[in-house]
């Protein structure tokens, strides 16, 4: 039979979980409608007919389906640190976990090269190194933004580094580019930035200026 001072502590750990669940939620929502209210200025320059799915408190999709060229379709994902999970969200910290805004699509014209790169404030993800053809070679040099990048296919270390200055925009943190032959075959990461000190727009005519780019590599 539990003491009543045990009773006690129980009880005050459970309320005061059940209280960071709550704000963790709030201030989530409410930073994921901040992010949605400033990518809607730049959403066009990608594409229209957007579809909005809001899964849980810390994932918002935006899925384009009429998207304009050289894009075929889009998606544009805000992921949100789970803060309403403390120990989820401890986790994710120590992992260098932040909240980021990805740009996933599919382009018209598709790549004839593989590339996975990431800075080095994230965590290599080798899940992002599809199967295909070819082996994939790291990237021997200093690359932009000191990023670590391994490429398969038909494809130079200085396009490689020319394509990640392209994804360089001031005020915006790069983690990750991706490209691939298979769809989809462009993903871009960035941190979320301060939103009254970037314009969404510029963001998405860097988008669209690397997709191009991408296609005639």
């Amino acid at each position: 039979m539990f003491e009543p001072p045990l009773v006690t502590l129980v009880l005050v750990i459970l309320l005061a979980l059940l209280l960071w669940y709550l704000l963790g939620m709030q201030f989530n929502i409410r930073r994921g409608r901040r992010a949605l209210r400033w990518l809607e200025q730049g959403l066009p320059i990608v594409g229209e007919k957007a579809a909005l799915n809001w899964s849980g408190v810390s994932h918002v999709e935006i899925q384009v389906h009429k998207a304009k060229e050289p894009f075929r379709a889009a998606d544009v994902i805000i992921d949100l640190v789970p803060r309403q999970a403390p120990f989820w969200w401890l986790w994710k910290k120590n992992a260098s976990g932040r909240d980021t805004v990805i740009v996933r699509a599919q382009l018209r014209t598709a790549p004839r090269f593989d590339l996975v790169s990431h800075s080095p404030h994230v965590r290599a993800d080798e899940q992002l190194k599809r199967s295909g053809t070819g082996q994939w070679t790291a990237v021997q040099g200093g690359l932009a933004n000191a990023m670590v990048a391994d490429i398969r296919g038909n494809i130079s270390p200085y396009a490689v580094n020319r394509l990640i200055m392209q994804t360089t925009l001031e005020g915006m943190t790069l983690t990750r580019l991706v490209v691939h032959r298979s769809a989809p075959n462009l993903e871009v990461h960035y941190l979320l930035p301060q939103f009254e000190q970037v314009s969404s727009q510029r963001v998405f005519v860097g988008i669209h200026q690397l997709g191009e780019e991408v296609a005639q590599v």
